[in-house]
Parts: C-alpha cells; structure tokens; sequence
C-alpha cells in the first residue's frame, strides 16, 4: 500500500524539510486523529477455526456481526470477549478470567454487566446457516485510540522513492489488507487537512483581530448614524458655507489620516502583547491588513511566523532539547529581539504622529467657531459619522480580503496514489519461501548441531577419538550394564555384556602369548571410569574358563572390590597388613563364592601405601601368586591420580587402561600415549567401558581393532538380543563404575 505526497511550499523545499514532513506523517497528535475518526478500529474482530486452533483477524463485513456501543472509550480494553452464534436469533456470550461470565443472549440484546455495555447485532440473519463445516465461534475486544495510534504511527513506514527526491512512499503492514488501506487513506486526508490548518491559523487570527475592531467602532457607527439622523429631521435643509465646507474637508483629511495612524499603534500594541505572551503559534497577522507598509517589519514578522510554525511541526515528533528544535529557538529568539526593538521604535513615531495630527485638528477646529452655531454642530456630526463610516468599512474590505484568502489556501501537498487493495503484498506466510527455509533448516542444522556437539565435546565417544590420540592397542570393548547386579558376568552368564567380557579375555591372548600365571594390572587415569568393574569381572570370566584366578585388590586408599565380594576389609589380614610384614601370604587369600576365584583384600588403609607397594615384599607377594594361581588380576589406583600402578610394572606382564565411553576425556588419552611411548609401562592396551549400543548420534556404535599381529578383530554386540541367550531380565540404571 503506498500513498504520496510532493512538498510545494519554498519553506518546505529541503531535505531537512522533507524530514520533518515525515515526522509529521509519524506523530501521535495527527494519527490519534485518524484513529479517532476511524471508529471501526477501536473494536477488533477474530474468527476461530473448528478445532480452535486457526484464528483469523476480520474487518468489516467479513464479520457476520457488528458490535455497537455508546461509550467506547469506557469499555474494559484488551479483554477477549468469546461470541458463538447459536441461531440467526440467539449468540452465547463468555468472558474468561476475572469476569467469569457465560450467558445467552439475543441479537440487539443489550448486554451490560461488569462494565460492558454493548448490543451485538447479526449482519445478515436471512443468509445465516448452521452448517457444521463452518465454525460459528468468535471472539472481539475493545481497544484503546492511544494505543491504537501509537502502534500505527510505530509501524508506519516512510521512504523517499530517491535519495534527492521529494516524493515520498508511505507503508504499512497488518492482517488485514482493507484495514490497512483505509488507515493509509485517512491519514492522507487529515495530513492535507491539517497542512491546510496551518496555513489558515494566519487567517483565522487576522479575522478575529478585525472583528473585535469592528466590534468597538460599530457602536461609534451606530451612535454617529443616530445622531446624524436626528439631526436632519431637526433641521430640515442646512447649506454649509463654502468656507464650512473647506473646513470640513480638511477636518475629515486630518480625521483620516489620525485613523489610519491609530489602526497602526493598535497593531504594533498587539504585536507588544504577542511577544509578552510567548505565543508560539507563529499565527501572526501581516502589517499590511492594519496598513503598516514597514517592509523591514514586515520582513521580521514572516520570519519568526516562519520559524515558529516549524518548530510547531518538528515538537510533534521531537522533543525540545535535540538539536534542528535547538536550532530553531535560537532563531526565535533572535526574531523576538529583533521584532521588539522595531517595535518599540515604530510605536514611538506612530505616537508623535498622532500628536501632531491632533495639532493640526485643533487648529482647525479653531477656525469653526468663525461659523454658525448649527453650521458647526452639522460639521462635527457628519465629520464623527464620515471617519467612523470609513474605519468600519476599511475593517470589512480587509476582513473579506482575510476571508478569500483562507477560502483559497490549498495544501502545499498533494496525494500522488491512494493505497489500493491491489497493491498490497503478501508478507506472510509465503508459502514457497517457508517451504524452502524449513527444507535448509531440516537438512543443514541437524548436521550443523551434529557438528557442534563432536567438535566441542571433550569426552571420548568412539573409536575414531582413540585412535586419533594414541597409537595403543584397543583389546576390547565393554558394553553397558543394565543389571543392578556388579558382577553381570557370573549373575547373567548369557548377556551381551558377559560376551564382551569373553571377547576381551580371547583378546588378552594376543598381549600374553606364552607366559605362564600371568599377572594383568588394571588401571585408569581417573576415577569412575570403571576399573574395578572390569576387574571384577574379567576376573570371573577367567575363573567360568575354569582358570585358578587372584584378584588382588591393590587400591590401597579407596578400595571397593570387598563390598562388591562381600568380604571384610578390615579383619587385619589383607595386603596392607602383608605388605607391612604382618600377615601372612596364606592369611591375605580369601576364597570367593565364585568357583576358582580367590581375592586378596586392600586390607586396612595404611598412611604410606606408595612405599608399601614399591618395596621387595610385593615383588615377593606376587612371585609367590604367579606358582598358586594360572591368573592373577591386579586393581590398581588411577595413574593420573597417584604411581601406584608404576611401582609393580616389573611384576606385571600386560597393563591395562580403562576409558569409559561419554565420560573419560580426550586428554586422558595423552597421558596414555605418553606413557606408551617411553616405554614407562610394557604391554599396554586399552578396554573401552561403558559402551552405549545405540551410540552417541542416534546410530548403532560398531567397532574394531587390529593388534598387530596380521589378524583383525571386530565386535559388533548390538547385534545380539538377550533373547538369544535366554535371558530377558532388564534392570535399568546402573553405570560401569
């Protein structure tokens, strides 16, 4: 929608102008006036769809009813007023919130309760049908002309169709095309309105001055005229001498002459009290209708009128300290000064003029008392009449003068185009362009997101985040424990879990070979990664092999294995105890309820475990192992934590890290890899604990690893059901720990 108009007045030929134009088309004072006048707007009207879903704004006839009211402005605002039209004769009408009103009405019923007071009426009661395709259910609210008028004047959108141009495009957007049009339509009009409006404000003033002149000397006319009138009929025919009527000639000359100097002193009075009275109207009347022909003054007054007029616009859509309203009172400023003085000066001349005149009519006067007595009083009677007669009818020329001029003002500006409903533009929804937006958006931001979250996340997901850090070999992987029970494999011995647990076993062949009572040392970086549970249980799925197997619990500070065997810790016969020389070997080995699996507890905690498993007596300890058991599995501290682990590397033959899957970080894997290459500790490979089958990204996790010895192994365990292995108890919520 668009509507233009092209600044005609030289005040308004700038671009600063043209600006001020705009912030004229933009202020509240003038579209509080166009919403006012629009009293359609200030009740909206919205129809709802049949699942109460779909609302869609109506105007005008779209609605199938029309709200009526004496008192808008007093009507409770914003509050949705719900209408469902039952018949062509009855509605029912519900208010939420607060009113809690829910009643049934009757079309040009008036409804008043709680402060409503309204009569809906059915536009069209004869075509009104109850079809069930059609939703009969609506909803209205009054709205404030303030607000109305300040949303439109912020949403009102202006540009100049070329940087140097004065033809301006006017814009708005709504629900509604018609609604808009006409908002456009009337602004338009009352912009031409209001621009004729200033421009009249002179004429006004300058009519009203003459008419309280006019006041004052039509009751001298009239008295003059009476006693004219009187009299004549007194004096039926007097004939003025020629010398009476030389001097009344020059009575009425001199007469005229004081008038006109008296119209002038009252001009610049009312100019004196216009500036004591800091008008800003800028409605100054010109010299020249009270015959002042002071070209300088009259130059003075139009441009403070100017000035003043402009500073009227601009503080419609300014405030008073920025800088063109500034501007601009500093120039008022310097034109009241300047008119002042002028004044002043003028006033004073204008004053000895009349003295003068008053002179020279005493003068003249003088000369009457030579002639008759009625001579005399027909002179001064027809003199007092004639200079009334000419005052009055001066005032009326200028008065009709003011009148023509203000029924002939126009507006500097004019509309180039109407806004027209087929001009609008769909702005939304645009079907095609949401189409393709939500097609970009489906297809990129998920792999965006998917992006972020890999690149950002610190904690090691896959293979692929190993095998980028470190060169070690991957022995298997441990998939996540949905038991409650610690000890899966021998709980659950047909489990997805105790079958990864079978694969690392077949692995650990390839890290062992020959060696006979081998000894595996378990550790971590950090805690909670899962190595006393990976311990535990490759303990026990060594023993279900039918191996003799020691799980020595080594973890001298935060043991954890006794409450996962339910053995005592502190009956004083555990490692610390043995380490320390004060118990013996036969002493420290427990026999577990698991069949060929034996445990040797931390023991009590001792204030220098370092040095205890540092020493001769643990080499000791574990030769002795190596010639009772076929297996012996060591749960050793963190590494990144304490060197507990580093103290016994002679005495182990393969070390194993434990990184739990979503919770171990990348840079663990340095440390691991630092470890690994300066040889610190022999025959290091990883487990992967804690795998979660459907991966981190929502796809299955599959994994392999090659240990170098010109065979590739791989697991896919997602693939097997624990139906498969007849095992279909489920418990949730317990981690690798």
């Amino acid at each position: 929608m668009a509507e233009s108009f092209i600044p005609g007045s030289n005040i308004y030929n700038s671009q600063q102008n043209l600006q001020n134009e705009i912030g004229i088309l933009k202020s509240f004072s003038l579209n509080s006036r166009v919403i006012e006048s629009l009293q359609v707007f200030h009740i909206t009207y919205v129809g709802i769809g049949r699942r109460n879903i779909v609302e869609n704004r109506l105007y005008k006839y779209a609605c199938p009813f029309e709200v009526f009211s004496d008192s808008l402005l007093y009507q409770p605002q914003g509050i949705k007023i719900y209408i469902t039209i039952l018949s062509k004769d009855k509605y029912s009408l519900k208010i939420n919130g607060d009113y809690e009103i829910d009643t049934a009405l009757k079309f040009r019923q008036k409804f008043i309760n709680k402060g409503f007071n309204f009569i809906v009426n059915l536009r069209n009661a004869e075509q009104f049908t109850s079809d069930k395709k059609t939703s009969n259910k609506f909803y209205f609210y009054f709205e404030s002309p303030e607000n109305l008028a300040n949303n439109y004047s912020r949403k009102l959108n202006i540009e100049p169709i070329d940087k140097d141009a004065s033809l301006v495009q006017l814009s708005v957007s709504g629900p509604v095309a018609e609604q808009e049009a006409d908002y456009l339509n009337k602004l338009m009009d009352f912009y031409l309105i209001q621009g004729i409006e200033f421009k009249n404000g002179i004429a006004d003033s300058t009519i009203k001055f003459i008419d309280k002149q006019l006041k004052l000397i039509s009751a001298d006319l009239s008295i003059a005229e009476d006693k004219l009138r009187n009299f004549k009929n007194s004096n039926k025919l007097i004939d003025v001498s020629k010398e009476g009527a030389l001097i009344q000639e020059r009575l009425i000359q001199f007469g005229n002459e004081k008038i006109n100097l008296e119209l002038q002193q009252k001009y610049y009075e009312y100019l004196v009290n216009y500036l004591k009275s800091k008008n800003e109207s800028g409605d100054i009347i010109s010299p020249s209708i009270m015959g002042v022909t002071d070209q300088q003054l009259g130059t003075i007054v139009t441009e403070l009128a100017s000035l003043q007029r402009q500073k009227k616009q601009l503080a419609m859509n300014l405030s008073g300290n920025q800088a063109p309203v500034v501007l601009l009172e500093e120039g008022i400023n310097n034109a009241r000064s300047t008119l002042a003085e002028n004044v002043k000066n003028s006033l004073d001349i204008v004053k000895n003029s009349i003295s003068d005149v008053n002179k020279r009519i005493s003068m003249v006067e003088n000369e009457i008392s030579k002639l008759s007595g009625t001579e005399i009083n027909m002179i001064n009677i027809q003199r007092t009449f004639d200079l009334n007669n000419t005052v009055y009818t001066f005032l009326l020329e200028k008065k009709a003068e003011a009148g023509i001029a203000k029924a002939s003002n126009v507006s500097d500006n004019r509309i180039i185009d109407k806004a027209e409903l087929f001009n609008t533009v769909l702005i939304k929804p645009r079907s095609k362009r949401d189409y393709l937006f939500a097609f970009i958006f489906g297809l990129f931001m998920p792999a965006l997101l998917i992006s972020l979250i890999y690149n950002l996340n610190n904690k090691v997901i896959d293979k692929e985040d190993i095998v980028k850090r470190t060169t070690v070999p991957i022995i298997g992987y441990i998939s996540h424990n949905e038991s409650n029970s610690e000890i899966p494999v021998n709980d659950r011995p047909k489990s997805v879990l105790t079958e990864s647990f079978r694969s690392v076993r077949t692995s650990l062949r390839y890290f062992i070979k020959d060696t006979e009572h081998p000894v595996i040392s378990i550790t971590s970086t950090i805690t909670s990664e899962g190595k006393t549970f990976i311990s535990v249980n490759l303990a026990t799925v060594y023993a279900m092999l039918g191996k003799k197997v020691l799980l020595i619990g080594l973890d001298l500070r935060k043991p954890r294995i006794n409450k996962i065997l339910n053995i005592s810790n502190s009956d004083g016969e555990g490692m610390s105890e043995y380490l320390s020389g004060n118990c013996e070997f036969n002493k420290v080995i427990k026999k577990t309820l698991i069949e060929n699996l034996y445990y040797a507890p931390s023991g009590l905690v001792p204030p220098n475990p370092a040095e205890l498993i540092g020493g001769i007596i643990m080499k000791s300890f574990i030769e002795k192992a190596r010639k009772e058991f076929d297996v012996i599995i060591i749960d050793t501290p963190p590494i990144a934590l304490v060197s507990d682990a580093l103290l016994i590397t002679d005495c182990v033959d393969v070390n194993i890290f434990v990184v739990r899957q979503k919770y171990s970080s990348k840079n663990t894997l340095d440390l691991i890899q630092e470890y690994y290459g300066t040889k610190k500790m022999k025959n290091i490979g990883i487990i992967v604990n804690d795998i979660n089958l459907s991966g981190y990204y929502g796809y299955g996790l599959r994994y392999g690893y090659s240990l170098g010895y010109g065979y590739t192994y791989g697991s896919s365990y997602y693939g097997y059901t624990n139906s498969k292995y007849g095992d279909s108890d489920k418990d949730h919520g317990y981690y690798n720990e």
